[in-house]
């Protein structure tokens, strides 16, 4: 089974033309997934002091937390599809990692770190767009970030990412080229 991570909270947005074009494109393939969006669960990505105070127990008092984890403990594969704001991920997908990600559920400790255990999730795929072209973002780190810390560190070892920056001129076309693009790219 396939989650789609969606974290946008305009549904007039490409991103969530994204979304549509993933789903549909599973559909085709006759794919099971469950869409996990963020906004419209209203899930609160700040953590509070008695959040924290459990979170390494594994622990957490959001129900949403629960459900997302069980969500997961089903998946081989993770998509996500959000916008990059001020070269990283909205404040609500970062606090999905923050929240949900606890010890003894996606990670472990070790003497030299941290062991990730999600490993049933075999491949993450990342869908992003921002105003910034993806050689800046890897210039700024945020890839690497996303590849060897957030999914990394919960044992997730393939992955892949494909970006959209906005262009001022020829959008209509050039989005519509880049959502044939996302078709393939959640095929594969």
């Amino acid at each position: 089974m396939k989650i789609i991570v969606f974290a946008h909270p305009w549904k007039g947005s490409f991103n969530k033309a994204i979304l549509d074009k993933v789903m549909e494109k599973l559909d085709e393939t006759k794919e099971k997934y469950t869409v996990i969006d963020l906004n419209k669960d209203k899930f609160n990505p700040v953590m509070t002091e008695e959040e924290l105070s459990l979170y390494s127990q594994g622990k957490s008092i959001d129900p949403l937390v629960e459900k997302y984890q069980e969500i997961l403990k089903n998946t081989d594969e993770l998509i996500l599809v959000f916008p990059i704001w001020w070269m990283s991920m909205p404040a609500i997908l970062k606090g999905f990692f923050d929240k949900v990600m606890t010890k003894g559920f996606a990670y472990e400790s070790t003497q030299t770190g941290i062991k990730g255990v999600l490993t049933n999730i075999k491949m993450a795929k990342m869908i992003t767009t921002a105003t910034a072209p993806k050689f800046l973002l890897n210039i700024t780190g945020f890839g690497i970030t996303m590849k060897k810390a957030n999914f990394g560190g919960i044992g997730i070892k393939k992955t892949k990412w494909i970006h959209y920056s906005f262009k001022a001129k020829g959008k209509d076309e050039d989005r519509k080229e880049f959502l044939e693009k996302v078709g393939k790219f959640v095929s594969k």
